[in-house]
């Protein structure tokens, strides 16, 4: 349940910020491509949760 908890936080901020960066765009004409962006979302997601699993995996390692 906790890597499930930290996936969908992940997930949320990744939302969050696309979000922001989607209305600074619009808002100066620029048009996005929802299937790159959508893709560097998703890779961009997987990475930090990959990074955050190997941190608590050496926390754990390290006791």
């Amino acid at each position: 349940m906790k890597h499930f908890l930290k996936g969908a936080a992940v997930l949320v901020i990744i939302i969050i910020v696309l979000m922001v960066i989607n209305v600074i765009c619009n808002m100066n004409g620029i048009d996005l491509d929802s299937v790159s962006t959508g893709t560097v979302a998703a890779v961009g997601a997987m990475l930090i949760y990959d990074g955050l699993l190997k941190r608590e995996k050496n926390k754990d390692d390290s006791k």
